[in-house]
């Protein structure tokens, strides 16, 4: 082996070690603000929510390429819902102020979505509000970004479908699709606002 074969292998790896970053890096900023949501709605602390994601962003980097970018997104979660419990065990309790899961309630709404469409006022009432924003945050980014345009900026399907670069077609079956994972989630909302995998 000579210098400047050691010199070719090094660059090669780090080519291909940058290569890697770029990919990871890639994926993170796909599924960030999606995780951000999950975090900001269960510490009720914008500088917290930015702490803990950072120290999900490292994570991320310590994984070293163990997890494939497709199931980057669920991983995270699970190490951001981790650092959430963490967090809340190191002080002791949860503030008095931050939106408590309410599981049965949950289950109810749940079981409402599926048989009937919801009334304006019931949708308006905190509660309500509370428990659905704790299981539109735990959706994928992707099912949170179509949830939020559309159920709460009123975002037309046609707007949709040019925003997203697709049809209006693949965008009703994006919002089945993230209706049905919406009432799972709220099927499966825990003690802590977390929702079962």
């Amino acid at each position: 082996m000579t210098v400047s074969s050691i010199g070719l292998n090094l660059t090669d790896a780090i080519a291909c070690e940058t290569d890697d970053q770029d990919v990871l890096s890639a994926a993170f900023d796909r599924c960030a603000t999606g995780i951000y949501r999950f975090v900001a709605y269960r510490v009720g602390d914008v500088h917290l929510a930015d702490d803990l994601m950072q120290q999900v962003w490292l994570a991320a980097i310590r994984s070293d390429g163990r997890v494939p970018p497709a199931e980057l997104e669920p991983w995270l979660r699970g190490v951001a819902r981790n650092l959430i419990r963490d967090h809340w065990r190191k002080q002791a309790r949860r503030p008095d102020q931050l939106p408590m899961p309410d599981a049965d309630f949950a289950a109810e709404l749940s079981r409402r979505l599926v048989n009937e469409e919801i009334p304006d006022d019931v949708l308006a009432q905190r509660e309500t509000r509370t428990q659905l924003l704790f299981a539109i945050t735990s959706l994928d980014a992707d099912a949170q970004e179509i949830v939020m345009a559309r159920y709460f900026n009123d975002e037309s399907h046609t707007h949709l479908a040019q925003r997203f670069g697709v049809s209006e077609r693949a965008i009703e079956g994006r919002l089945y699709r993230a209706r049905q994972a919406l009432r799972a989630k709220l099927e499966r909302l825990d003690e802590e606002g977390l929702c079962e995998r």
